[in-house]
């Protein structure tokens, strides 16, 4: 196994972008979302926070993210009970060799069960798109659509390079 690089340290600064660092950061953080096929969705309930596993897909805006998940689940009951949620994107197998090459995006924002049929058809098409192999899961009577309207996206790279960006 090769030898892992030692992880940068820079004097980590908060700032409101502007201009071309906001549309490259804009960019960035939609390349990633683009580019991986799963994220880890973080959700809260009876006094614990649960971490799952999700296929998902997010809007071209960035505004929304949607995954199905089967309606007997942890996840499932902790979102209908607790709409705050945070999922966390990266391309760390991508950088197996490198700390400092890895991205990593922390998406905060409230999740809802799609009820509206119009909605529910809309978002499955967005899903299935990025993963033709969910369609039957998706489609399942025993499945629901999940958005998230994003309030946040916390974007990572260069190992401590932190930016802030909201869509809304």
């Amino acid at each position: 196994m090769p030898k892992q690089d030692e992880p940068l340290f820079l004097d980590v600064k908060k700032n409101s972008l502007k201009g071309e660092e906001s549309i490259e950061l804009v960019d960035d953080i939609r390349k990633l979302c683009e580019s991986q096929p799963f994220a880890v969705l973080a959700t809260q309930g009876k006094g614990i926070t649960h971490a799952s596993l999700i296929s998902f897909s997010v809007s071209y805006d960035l505004k929304y993210i949607v995954f199905a998940t089967p309606v007997n689940t942890g996840k499932f009951d902790f979102i209908t009970a607790e709409e705050n949620v945070s999922v966390l994107v990266d391309d760390r197998s991508l950088q197996q060799d490198s700390i400092n090459q890895i991205s990593a995006l922390t998406i905060i924002g409230k999740g809802r069960v799609l009820s509206d049929q119009s909605d529910i058809v809309k978002w499955s098409e967005q899903l299935i798109k990025k993963h033709p192999n969910l369609n039957a899961f998706v489609k399942a009577s025993t499945t629901s659509l999940i958005l998230i309207e994003v309030e946040k996206h916390l974007y990572v790279k260069n190992f401590q390079e932190i930016k802030q960006w909201d869509p809304r």
